[in-house]
């Protein structure tokens, strides 16, 4: 089979079409992406095909400044809303959009795998005549969010003189989920298809942990909230909090922050640049994060629980739907200071409830199916 994966020009949305293009590959089907700088580089480093499609990442932003918007200015919870509403319906589906039509006329894919964020990929799967399929990176979008998305596009499929699906035509044939049922909104179940996916990085067996049997804190702010004042300032709080309630904490800082910005450090604190998280958290009983999804799902992967400080986007629904499910400790805004860490990472560290339902949680991710089970139902629904 042809298959064509495309994502938004973001490293967060293309690295969970990955492990099924990788998959797609050693099947032997010929494989190839459509999305722009810098995402464009990484799949072609990765061996992939790779065709330009929609704006770049620099361009797509001038285009919401020149719409009035600096989206990092936004109020935090607004930020989801203006991005599905707007940036990603209005002024990007639409010049992806004229680029996935040539791609599809030119490629012929029998499938088209897109990230839940890229809303001009199902509108050019129905031109194209084949079907398409949603790959999550968190949570299911809340409803009045994936609302906003079909607002946001519903122009574009009216002017290609087709109906405007509901939710963007997101869900309509197979939804692809990363996140365990303990954590996801119930609302999943109301899709018409849905496959589980395991993350990246989780095992398919875990030997049971022990809780407190370490004291040692993984501390990490993704690859996005690593850079600017406030974001040094959550991580000096959040270090300072680490060091004074772990035998040893370890922080990974990404590619592009400089440590010495984060000035002296106690002496058990050790700093490093990018390094895959699956390396470290099996040694850790803890970690501090953003509660973005990428370091929440790999904690629990490895069935450790997390303190969480949401900041802006998808973050506060991670953090609240962990802390219900019973894995996570939670502080917002007033609440981030150096004593409340310091305190909730001694609560995760001693109360065994914590360990105990994120080791269930890790439990349900390791029996998901990885990768290759995924692409069996992707095999099928091309082949329908």
């Amino acid at each position: 089979m042809r298959m064509l994966f495309t994502c938004r020009p973001a490293v967060g949305h293309f690295l969970p079409l990955v492990p099924l293009a990788e998959a797609a590959r050693q099947r032997g089907h010929i494989v190839a992406f459509a999305t722009n700088d810098p995402v464009i580089d990484q799949a072609r480093t990765a061996g992939f095909e790779a065709f330009p499609a929609g704006l770049d990442a620099a361009a797509s932003q001038a285009r919401c400044v020149e719409r009035g918007v600096v989206f990092r200015d936004l109020p935090p919870r607004e930020m989801r809303r203006y991005a599905f509403g707007q940036w990603f319906s209005a002024v990007e589906a639409p010049p992806r959009l004229a680029d996935l039509e040539r791609i599809c006329g030119a490629f012929q894919p029998n499938v088209l795998v897109h990230g839940v964020a890229e809303l001009a990929a199902p509108l050019a799967a129905t031109k194209a005549g084949i079907p398409w399929v949603t790959v999550g990176f968190g949570l299911l979008l809340p409803t009045a969010i994936a609302t906003l998305a079909g607002e946001g596009v519903a122009p574009l499929w009216r002017a290609h003189g087709l109906p405007a699906p509901k939710f963007a035509g997101l869900y309509q044939h197979l939804y692809v989920d990363p996140f365990p049922r303990a954590l996801q909104f119930p609302e999943i179940v109301d899709l018409p298809a849905v496959v589980g996916i395991r993350p990246a990085g989780t095992p398919a067996t875990l030997a049971p942990r022990h809780p407190g049997s370490r004291r040692r804190t993984y501390v990490s702010f993704g690859t996005l909230w690593n850079n600017g004042p406030a974001a040094v300032a959550l991580m000096r709080a959040a270090i300072a909090g680490s060091a004074g309630a772990s035998e040893a904490v370890v922080v990974t800082l990404g590619r592009g922050t400089d440590p010495a910005v984060l000035g002296s450090l106690p002496a058990n604190v050790e700093i490093l640049g990018y390094v895959p998280q699956h390396e470290l958290l099996p040694n850790c009983a803890c970690a501090v994060s953003h509660a973005g999804s990428g370091t929440l799902l790999g904690a629990l992967g490895w069935s450790v629980p997390s303190l969480l400080l949401p900041q802006f986007a998808d973050q506060f629904d991670n953090a609240e739907q962990a802390r219900r499910a019973g894995v996570a400790l939670v502080l917002r805004d007033a609440e981030v200071t150096q004593e409340n860490i310091a305190c909730a990472i001694h609560r995760l560290l001693e109360e065994p409830a914590f360990a105990a339902c994120a080791a269930s949680a890790g439990a349900e991710l390791s029996a998901m199916p990885d990768a290759t089970a995924v692409l069996d139902q992707i095999e099928a629904l091309a082949a329908r």
